[in-house]
């Protein structure tokens, strides 16, 4: 069964744009960006498999088997945003779907989250195991330590965090499996090798103080990516679209909307 759509535009004629949030949360994290964006587009926020009102997928929890559910939810040729984990998923889409994503925006996200020899600046592998065995010991506490460390060092942690936890708190909470497979993306996809093939153009967005994609992982990507820019928000941390929200905003209006 496809993932769940949440229409939240008064404006059908708009340009389109698909709107994919990250790893433990639901579409309700992008509801202040999508009401921004409504006003001139047709925004659809999505469950990934799993979340919210998605439900689970029959087969393999795999990035592949997300993107090709999504694929096909989405009309051709839109515009799609993906934070954190789904960054990762919108990369894969537009990697094999490529007629369904004109334009594509990262937030929060990079090709590999896991830290090796010729990638230094990402996670340590042991964060995200320490995040993989303790969701089996307390679900509710594990999610609370994520959304922690989101918010490290990034002005307006405090507000930034309380938001959050609202958001999560208000939502059914994730299908375990679809978190733990959730992980095993995070901790073992790797889509460098990829992203010399993915030819739409790309807007990188990422905190100046992102714990989890770190600005120099970004830069890094960058330089392999063929039609890509990046922009830092200075100040955030890993969900900018909260913390800086006109800013992030504006930045993805000017690049949708760029000749």
């Amino acid at each position: 069964m496809p993932p769940e759509l949440n229409p939240v535009t008064n404006s059908r004629n708009g340009t389109p744009i698909t709107l994919l949030h990250g790893w433990g949360f639901n579409r309700t994290i992008w509801e202040e960006t999508a009401r921004t964006l409504a006003s001139n587009a047709h925004v659809n926020a999505i469950d990934l498999p799993g979340h919210g009102h998605s439900p689970m997928p029959t087969g393999s929890y795999t990035i592949k088997h997300l993107a090709d559910l999504i694929a096909e939810t989405l009309p051709p040729q839109g515009n799609l945003i993906g934070w954190s984990l789904g960054g990762m998923v919108a990369m894969q889409l537009a990697l094999h779907h490529p007629a369904k994503v004109k334009r594509l925006i990262l937030v929060g996200s990079v090709a590999r989250f896991v830290r090796d020899d010729d990638w230094r600046y990402a996670l340590a592998p042991a964060v995200l195991q320490a995040f993989a065995t303790s969701l089996n010991e307390d679900l509710p506490q594990t999610l609370q330590r994520f959304l922690a460390l989101q918010t490290q060092h990034s002005d307006n942690s405090r507000e930034t965090l309380r938001k959050l936890r609202a958001l999560i708190n208000a939502s059914p909470p994730p299908h375990p499996t679809a978190l733990q497979g959730g992980l095993k993306i995070l901790q073992h996809v790797d889509l460098r090798r990829q992203l010399a093939n993915l030819q739409q153009p790309t807007l990188m967005i990422v905190g100046q103080r992102d714990t989890l994609a770190r600005p120099q992982s970004a830069k890094q990507m960058l330089a392999l990516l063929p039609n890509a820019q990046l922009e830092v928000i200075k100040g955030a941390g890993h969900a900018p679209f909260l913390s800086h929200h006109p800013h992030f905003t504006q930045l993805i209006e000017q690049f949708i909307h760029e000749q």
